[in-house]
């Protein structure tokens, strides 16, 4: 197996949204985004590889499991143990699904959910809207380089949540898809970003890119899937490749081990003493031979 380069691009995420998000924002040095849904903190993580890379940002999600995860492993975001919503409210209900992204705050999905078998458990949440989430994170008055928002059927809600016209995201990628299918469902919220200025790029079967039209120059990077030419490996790859090399080593080592043990052996057999004791032994075994 080939040697994969330390700073090669790892993509953490499931669709290859980070590589296409890289391929455009790769320049930036040390830049900020805003993951809303944002789950596991490596698992199928879209900020992840920006995170290992200098970027920070804030992290919102409900999930107590996954948002101390977060806090364990990436000390220098923002976690906002929340929903984002623009309901008004300070809580909301959140049906839980532990230890999968398919939680949500929508009825209908969870009604979905229990009807293909899962089981859910209703826990409250705190409920804020993206507006107050950034101005308590400080970061009101700093540039946001992309937003990701994977809220399992409430993205129109988080959308309407933002101001646009204040808040300018320079990419905005919403998951465009009902959970767990290939139904489309960005006809609900889609006018919501064009009429604030942004141009669709890019529908990669799960996820559709927007760029702000102050940064239309960034739109013929946002254009097309991750490929060949983006040149990154898979987290599992490198996973892959780094448990490869262990078993290698081991390998290497228990071949060691035998060639000193083998040579440990020979020098022992020649030795005088071996030599002399040599018909010693041969009575010996043919004492217990005819015993």
């Amino acid at each position: 197996m080939t040697v994969i380069p330390a700073d090669k691009f790892t993509s953490y995420a499931q669709n290859g949204e980070d590589v296409v998000l890289w391929r455009a924002l790769g320049g930036v040095p040390n830049g900020r985004y805003i993951d809303v849904g944002a789950n596991d903190p490596t698992l199928y993580s879209v900020s992840r590889a920006f995170y290992d890379r200098g970027w920070s940002g804030i992290a919102v999600e409900p999930d107590p499991d996954f948002a101390r995860r977060y806090r364990s492993a990436r000390p220098r975001d923002v976690i906002v143990e929340a929903v984002a919503s623009d309901a008004g409210r300070s809580t909301a209900v959140l049906h839980r699904i532990r230890g999968t992204g398919l939680s949500t705050i929508a009825d209908d999905v969870r009604a979905h959910h229990e009807s293909v078998g899962w089981s859910t458990t209703p826990i409250p949440v705190r409920s804020q809207s993206v507006d107050e989430i950034i101005q308590a994170a400080g970061f009101a008055d700093e540039p946001i380089h992309f937003l990701l928002v994977d809220t399992e059927g409430s993205e129109a809600s988080v959308l309407r949540s933002i101001d646009l016209a204040r808040f300018r995201p320079w990419v905005i990628v919403v998951e465009a898809t009902a959970p767990t299918t290939t139904i489309r469902t960005h006809a609900e919220w889609e006018p919501l970003l064009l009429e604030a200025g942004y141009r669709f790029c890019l529908f990669d079967g799960l996820s559709r890119y927007y760029v702000a039209a102050e940064h239309e120059d960034l739109r013929e990077k946002l254009d097309y899937p991750a490929c060949v030419f983006d040149d990154f490996v898979t987290a599992h790859e490198r996973a892959d490749a780094v448990e490869f090399e262990r078993l290698h080593q081991a390998v290497a080592d228990e071949s060691t081990r035998a060639d000193r043990a083998e040579a440990e052996l020979a020098r022992v057999t020649s030795t005088f003493s071996w030599r002399l004791t040599t018909p010693l032994r041969a009575l010996r075994r043919g004492a217990r031979r005819g015993s």
